[in-house]
């Protein structure tokens, strides 16, 4: 770890215990709680500042991450003087802190001057620039420069130049996180200042250095491809690098090349490409700025051995290939083959909708008799781009919620309100998305009362259940019921002025008060805290384990748990783990040069924990392999997990990084959706005591 602590050594409180008494420091333990309730209260915040002068190297890094994690930016002020700590570590946490602090400046939106502690907090992370010796602390000090909410133009031409002065005077240990700071600012800040040639002369030579760590080479091209111009030197150069991430990189700015001939070999060479993740980008490339020519190789690579390329190969001939008689003849064999391995039957439905329209309606009675749901579910699809309410009113009866999911949007699409009963019954259903899905098809509903009743009633028997991730079906439903209800309504929902949810409080708010006229107000009351309770010897010991995901299909990956990152997305998951929570869930989500997600018991983005987990962030990268804590919004995340398939650097500081494959990447590769986990189990790490 660039600037590590360890959470096991000194931990000797539990997290349940009370908060520390003014006179003495606090525990790590005690650290941990404080920011696992995002310091709600002043003794909360009051023990991480006293964290700050403690004695324990320990104490004080884990203080400065939790302060910073709360990206209140005035917090700054009590984080900057500790840029200058002795200690390398404690530097590089401040800098890491200071700039998470500042990301509350971009989630504010209500336009408050930022005040004086901004330009404080960019004079003194600048001035450390040209004071600061050690590499990785240099490293951290260009992640958080490039991540920074700048505000004026003047301000972003003084973070370029300070950037390179960073990338100037790194030295091999520093160069992948420099570069990655620098690749953050460009892919931030592309549109809003113009990339200066002495910003991208050291980035392109770094790209195209084959001694260079390969990371670095990633980022270096991901900042190259942000700024207004290529170079042909440097695409070629990575184009032709051992690593496939690279050459994926590479032919993403080819498609940005004058050069058309130069263009087109380096497409080419991708398509055939060693690695199926080049040829999937190569696929997705070429079918996107050769339309004319994209069929052909369409055709061709549905018989690539690897089923990523092949299922990405279907998806875009339903666009690209339409009313060619060959690419109907090769979309309806791929649907012929009874197998449980459904996937190219499914894909191949939906494309064969759009190309040929009558010889997929021939084959859906197939699909929709399927015992698999998911082929029932994209049978639902076929059905839409087929405009076939019959199949859509059918599936919309389906067991599975997912299936009838996919139905109802659909027939929103294609009935539109004259399907408003099925939504209306919907809202009925205990699966989230399927509620919220109904929700906002009832939009401009005529039926207003009916579906005023029917939003009411689905609202509160969801908000009896209480739990924290029932957010979005509920808001989705006051957002209807705003539209479609009246203030004869009022009475029933005014108890939700005071939900345990702020976000639900505040819509119930704006609902009553667009009835009413006058302004009422939210007064939350949130969830008694669950708290979380932790020995020492249990993070030791997690720290000496790994998680083994073994799959129905036989496969089996391990991954290593990252506790000084992490600690309590670790400690949940582990936990929920050894209970068995994740046996026999799936990955339902599968996008090919992306992620794969997973573990959700309803096989969907909506359902999960009923609790929601704090995010970790900090400056770990969302690199291939790394998994993380699907979420939607801030802190908002159910114990759903996501493997990272390539690297993804918009995901980093939103979403906790918490572990890492450390051995199985190829059985990740060919994990495709519904793939169901049989077992996940700790396991101790080879060389662990």
């Amino acid at each position: 770890m660039r600037a590590g602590f360890s959470l096991g050594i000194l931990l000797t409180a539990t997290l349940a215990v009370p908060l520390a008494p003014q006179d003495r420091p606090p525990s790590l333990g005690e650290i941990l709680r404080a920011e696992d309730h995002r310091a709600s209260t002043a003794g909360e915040l009051g023990l991480l500042f006293r964290g700050l002068g403690s004695a324990d190297t320990l104490v004080l890094e884990r203080a400065l991450v939790a302060l910073g994690r709360l990206e209140r930016p005035g917090l700054a002020e009590r984080i900057l003087p500790l840029l200058g700590h002795a200690l390398p570590g404690v530097r590089a946490r401040a800098a890491q802190a200071v700039a998470q602090a500042a990301q509350g400046y971009r989630r504010d939106t209500s336009g408050t001057p930022r005040g004086s502690v901004w330009p404080l907090t960019l004079s003194e992370l600048g001035s450390r620039v040209s004071l600061e010796r050690d590499p990785v602390v240099r490293g951290i000090l260009a992640l958080s420069l490039g991540r920074l909410p700048y505000a004026t133009a003047e301000e972003l031409l003084q973070a370029q130049e300070r950037l390179v002065m960073l990338i100037e005077g790194s030295g091999a240990a520093g160069t992948s996180d420099v570069a990655r700071g620098l690749e953050s600012f460009a892919r931030l800040n592309a549109r809003r200042v113009t990339l200066s040639e002495v910003y991208l002369a050291p980035l392109r030579v770094l790209a195209r250095s084959e001694q260079a760590d390969p990371r670095a080479r990633r980022s270096a091209l991901g900042a190259v491809l942000a700024g207004p111009s290529l170079d042909l030197p440097t695409l070629v150069a990575a184009a032709g690098a051992p690593d496939p991430l690279l050459r994926r990189l590479a032919l993403m700015g080819a498609t940005r090349l004058s050069n058309l001939a130069a263009r087109d070999r380096m497409l080419q060479a991708g398509l055939s490409d060693s690695v199926a993740l080049v040829r999937v980008e190569a696929l997705r490339l070429w079918a996107r700025i050769v339309p004319e020519r994209a069929c052909t190789t369409l055709l061709a690579a549905v018989r690539d051995s690897v089923p990523a390329p092949a299922l990405v190969a279907l998806d875009l001939m339903g666009t690209s290939c339409a009313g060619d008689p060959q690419a109907a003849q090769t979309l309806a064999a791929a649907i012929a083959p009874a197998s449980t391995r459904w996937h190219a039957a499914a894909h191949a439905l939906v494309s064969l909708a759009r190309v040929a329209p009558r010889r997929a309606a021939e084959a859906l009675p197939v699909a929709l008799r399927s015992p698999i749901w998911q082929v029932r579910m994209y049978a639902a699809r076929a059905a839409l781009a087929l405009r076939d309410s019959s199949t859509l009113q059918q599936l919309a009866h389906d067991p599975v919620a997912n299936v009838r999911e996919a139905a109802l949007a659909g027939l929103h699409e294609v009935n539109g309100h004259a399907a408003d009963s099925l939504y209306r019954a919907a809202l009925a259903a205990a699966d989230y998305q399927l509620v919220l899905t109904a929700a906002n098809a009832l939009a401009g509903s005529p039926a207003r009362s009916k579906g005023a009743q029917a939003l009411l009633r689905a609202f509160e028997r969801i908000s009896r259940e209480r739990r924290e991730t029932s957010r979005d079906p509920r808001v989705a439903i006051l957002v209807r019921l705003r539209e479609l209800g009246d203030p004869a309504l009022a009475p029933r929902l005014r108890r939700y002025l005071r939900d345990f949810d702020s976000l639900v409080a505040d819509s119930a708010a704006a609902l009553l008060s667009a009835w009413t006229t006058r302004t009422e107000r939210a007064s939350p009351r949130p969830l008694a805290s669950v708290t979380v309770s932790v020995t020492a010897s249990e993070l030791e010991r997690l720290r000496d384990k790994r998680l083994r995901f073994s799959m129905e299909s036989g496969g089996v990956f391990e991954v290593a748990l990252l506790v000084d990152d992490a600690p309590l997305t670790v400690l949940r998951v582990a936990r929920l783990a050894a209970r068995g929570y994740y046996d026999g869930l799936s990955f339902h989500r599968m996008v090919p040069n992306f992620v794969i997600q997973g573990g959700s018991p309803g096989a969907n983005e909506y359902a999960g924990q009923a609790q929601f987990m704090r995010d970790e962030l900090g400056s770990l990268s969302h690199e291939r392999g790394t998994l993380g804590i699907s979420t939607r919004g801030r802190d908002t995340g159910d114990a759903q997990l996501f493997v990272n398939l390539v690297d993804n650097p918009r995901l980093d500081y939103d979403y906790t990084v918490w572990g890492r494959v450390v051995q199985g990447m190829a059985v990740v590769d060919a994990i495709l959706e519904g793939d169901v986990i049989r077992r996940v189990e700790l396991r101790s790490s080879p060389g662990s005591r």
